[in-house]
């Protein structure tokens, strides 16, 4: 009777608490680089093997997604962090998640997410051409100003809409739902479609068996990813000395235009002088007249003081 009456209470209130549509969020976001690290692990092992499945990982991971949130989406009400935490979609205005409404879900969980992450690949790309001296079009250097601007914008608007839906002003906690006039509420219970002596006596249908299987596989499996982003995210934080040594930041072509050369005079260094905040080595002369006159380093710009300056010992000196 006790657990009649707690189910009952649960079905009263059919809106979620902030707690439990952030966690289906979070959960959500952690699907892509759990499933990542996987990948690394397997392409180590076996790079000839699973060699190909880190280098088209975001595409296998689309596939992947796709298939997964598409039969939650029609089948289950919600996404699969969304069921996991027991929560289903609802439309503002019918109360009912039709397909209108599954199709751009699915678009905004699957499609959005992978063209965000070749848009942000392409940009981090245009900035360390940019950075390096390479010729790019001027669409690409205000397009790489203008996106984490943008980024920012959304982060604001969210955390807008979380302080809101927990005031009780919005119906949803996310403006992606609010856009798709969406909200999250609490599943129905479901009858289970099957017991433990219809399965020993053979009269379960093997694919709902089957199906059965692979949802709650699914459902741990969503589990475990967190549990291991977690550990993860605790063991770094313990010990910052176990973080992996960062690869050298490749070099430019000024770098290799002005290789053991001053780049104001041109000549072999006297007194080579580094400017910390470029790395580009100067002749100590020529580097402090220029900055007396000029607070930038000459080749790359880069605001610049001579308490910025570190003198370099090469095999010349003494």
């Amino acid at each position: 009777m006790a657990a009649k009456g707690a189910h009952i209470t649960q079905n009263i209130e059919v809106r979620p608490s902030i707690f439990e549509v952030v966690a289906a969020d979070s959960l959500n976001a952690t699907f892509y680089p759990a499933l990542k690290r996987v990948a690394n692990f397997l392409a180590s092992i076996k790079p000839a093997t699973f060699g190909p499945l880190l280098r088209y990982y975001d595409e296998v991971f689309l596939v992947f997604n796709w298939a997964v949130q598409s039969y939650y989406l029609r089948y289950k009400g919600g996404s699969l962090s969304e069921v996991f935490y027991g929560l289903t979609r609802t439309s503002l205005r019918t109360n009912r998640f039709d397909q209108n409404g599954q199709r751009w879900s699915l678009a905004l969980l699957v499609v959005a997410p992978y063209l965000y992450r070749k848009l942000e690949a392409k940009i981090t790309q245009w900035k360390e051409d940019y950075e390096n001296g390479r010729v790019i079009s001027p669409e690409k250097v205000r397009l790489t100003q203008i996106v984490p601007y943008l980024k920012a914008c959304f982060e604001c608007v969210r955390l807008v809409h979380y302080v809101s839906y927990l005031a009780g002003a919005v119906p949803t906690h996310s403006p992606v739902l609010r856009a798709l006039n969406l909200s999250l509420t609490y599943q129905q219970e479901e009858e289970q479609s099957w017991t433990f002596q219809e399965l020993l006596s053979g009269r379960v249908e093997p694919a709902k068996l089957l199906s059965s299987a692979l949802l709650r596989s699914l459902e741990l499996s969503a589990f475990f990813l967190q549990f291991i982003e977690w550990w993860q995210n605790e063991a770094n934080m313990g010990d910052l000395a176990k973080l992996p040594t960062p690869d050298a930041p490749p070099g430019d072509l000024n770098g290799e235009k002005y290789r053991g050369k001053c780049p104001l005079c041109l000549q072999r260094w006297e007194i080579a002088t580094a400017v910390s905040v470029s790395g580009y080595v100067y002749c100590y002369r020529c580097i402090v007249a220029h900055l007396q006159k000029e607070s930038k380093c000459p080749v790359t710009g880069y605001p610049a003081s001579i308490g910025d300056l570190i003198r370099v010992f090469d095999g010349d000196d003494d």
